[in-house]
């Protein structure tokens, strides 16, 4: 042990001295993303015509902060096991600038935040109509087995000959196929309709979980809701935060503080059949979770291996695969 402590030690001492001698060009940006621990938030959402509810508990969203690393933050990454650092072409896609990737990501939750209101509402028997183009290819990954099958801007509009309307949908869909399915996907292309003959494979993030290997966005994709409600989520992007809004809408409309004033955070991204999917980061977003006091964390079932190891006397860490289950699990946790 005492070798362990000395190795690391060195380490440590042998970084911090690289850095101070690479400083003037410690600014300079590497080939790594990294991920840290991000706030909390605890949305402020307007609902106007139709009655809600206050409440005294908290549901909060946990959130990381992912950027490009320079060689400061890498070399702290190293020393710090809170951080993690991702090769670039993880993270961005062929053909994608960062201010794209920003941009999808803003897109990400704008889309994210219409299927929790969705999810939330149909959960409460309102009815709800939804319409959209289809999956927009916005960029693929260098790894991707359809690298060479499918172009930026390709309009994906089934899979095996089920027609597709928005991401979300697909990414539902993708999850009744196994890693190593042969799927046929159904596009556009130059206003020419073209399919594709592919194999899944396994998420470059998500562990089991199938994807085809390329960035989506759904353009025009709408909901009909029968009020407004409107989530502030700021500058805050990507899918990851949908679970936590549905939570939040639902408890706004509901009679009865479901939390029972406890604090409870979570992760998810919700599809509009109101499935749970995994999400990246999950250990920086369960220390959040920690440094915020909440005693309840709900993480997708694909992320909860890596979750758990955080659980404590103080902390309960639960695998949920639906809405309707996160729901369950916060009652019997809340009236405890």
């Amino acid at each position: 042990m005492d070798k362990f402590f000395k190795k690391n030690k060195l380490l440590k001492i042998t970084l911090i001295t690289y850095t101070f001698l690479i400083f003037p060009f410690g600014f300079a940006k590497s080939d790594y993303y990294f991920m840290s621990p991000g706030p909390p938030y605890q949305w402020n959402i307007e609902i106007e015509n139709v009655e809600t509810y206050e409440y005294d508990g908290n549901l909060y969203q946990l959130t990381v902060r992912r950027d490009e690393a320079n060689y400061f933050v890498y070399a702290w990454a190293r020393l710090n096991s809170q951080i993690d650092l991702y090769p670039r072409e993880v993270i961005l896609p062929d053909g994608v600038t960062p201010q794209e990737l920003s941009e999808i990501s803003i897109q990400n939750m704008v889309t994210s935040e219409n299927v929790a209101i969705a999810v939330a509402l149909d959960s409460l028997d309102y009815e709800i109509e939804s319409e959209g183009d289809g999956v927009l290819v916005v960029g693929l990954l260098d790894d991707s087995p359809v690298k060479d099958k499918l172009i930026k801007n390709d309009l994906i509009i089934s899979i095996n000959n089920e027609l597709v309307r928005s991401a979300s949908e697909f990414i539902s869909m993708l999850r009744t196929y196994e890693i190593g399915d042969i799927v046929n996907i159904g596009l556009i292309r130059n206003e020419q309709e073209l399919t594709i003959e592919t194999k899944l494979i396994e998420h470059v993030e998500y562990e089991n979980e199938p994807m085809v290997g390329f960035l989506a966005s759904t353009p025009n994709q709408q909901f009909i809701f029968p009020f407004e409600v409107d989530i502030k989520t700021g500058n805050v992007g990507g899918p990851s935060a949908g679970m936590m809004m549905a939570l939040n809408v639902y408890n706004l409309l509901t009679e009865g503080d479901i939390t029972n004033g406890k604090k409870i955070a979570g992760t998810g991204t919700i599809e509009i059949d109101g499935s749970i999917g995994p999400v990246g980061g999950v250990k920086q977003k369960v220390i959040a979770a920690k440094r915020a006091n909440a005693s309840l964390i709900l993480v997708p079932t694909a992320n909860y291996l890596e979750a758990s190891v955080f659980s404590d006397e103080n902390t309960s860490i639960v695998a949920v695969d639906s809405f309707e289950e996160a729901l369950e699990v916060i009652s019997d946790f809340s009236s405890r």
